[in-house]
């Protein structure tokens, strides 16, 4: 006897538990990794190993009956992730110094100027949050943040008053993302994740490939690394973009990998 749509719903729900579950087993297990090789000098990258990791996930993917591309892109999710966060905490800009001085010991306002920062909400004068000229009730964003109200109402407060700080947030403008809308377009997308995405050139090597195979950009849009865990740029084309335009990207040597939408 087959069984029942709800039962199976329950077993994928117990699956991403236990995913869920494991990522974050393994990403406490990379911190410490990562503090161990701080401590002792050593380079906090070891492509070699990465490789080593990626290529025995595609592996196990083909014994499972899985595709071995949807592996890689899993795994090289996952440790250019802890890579980045090993970057930001070594590399940062001054003014992102400066927010987590004053941040630093509310992880909560942190989250905050997150959202503030990647979805272009701007802090009025009154301390209430805009959208170009919309208001914004601190309830929404806080809900997206996962705080309480009123630490995006001192947030916002913090923000005013810091003389650094004010002048960037008190400007920030949205922008129309055109990522969602595309197929309906009939225009491409693709996210790229760099290998390393605080090095310059990517923009210009993705640009190249783009100009060679005569593929116009609509739209290119890239996620400030030391603002968002999982930085990626999104390029939305004038069309889907062949396979070989794919794969020429993937070859690309500051590329880690390339999801196609």
């Amino acid at each position: 006897m087959s069984r029942g749509l709800e039962e199976l719903r329950k077993e994928i729900d117990e699956i991403d538990r236990q995913l869920i579950s494991l990522l974050a087993r393994r990403m406490g297990l990379a911190r410490e990794i990562a503090r161990l090789k701080e401590e002792r000098g050593m380079p906090l990258r070891d492509e070699r190993r990465e490789e080593e990791v990626v290529g025995r996930a595609r592996e196990m993917a083909r014994r499972l009956g899985l595709e071995p591309e949807v592996a890689e892109t899993v795994m090289r999710v996952i440790v250019s992730r802890m890579a980045r966060k090993q970057a930001e905490r070594l590399e940062r800009p001054e003014w992102w110094e400066h927010l987590n001085r004053v941040f630093g010991d509310y992880p909560g306002q942190l989250k905050v100027v997150r959202v503030l920062f990647s979805r272009g909400l701007r802090v009025g004068e009154d301390g209430k949050i805009l959208c170009g000229d919309m208001r914004i009730p601190s309830t929404q964003v806080a809900k997206e943040a996962g705080v309480d109200r009123r630490t995006v109402e001192m947030t916002a407060r913090t923000l005013l008053r810091d003389e650094k700080l004010r002048p960037l947030f008190s400007h920030l403008e949205p922008m129309p993302y055109l990522r969602g809308v595309a197929h309906h377009l009939g225009l491409g997308v693709v996210e790229i994740t760099a290998e390393d995405a605080t090095k310059p050139g990517i923009l210009h090597e993705v640009a190249e490939v783009l100009a060679r195979f005569r593929v116009s950009v609509r739209q290119m849009v890239a996620d400030d690394p030391h603002l968002i865990p999982l930085p990626r740029l999104t390029v939305v084309t004038d069309r889907p973009l062949p396979g070989e335009v794919i794969e020429e990207l993937r070859a690309l040597p500051s590329v880690r990998s390339v999801i196609v939408y």
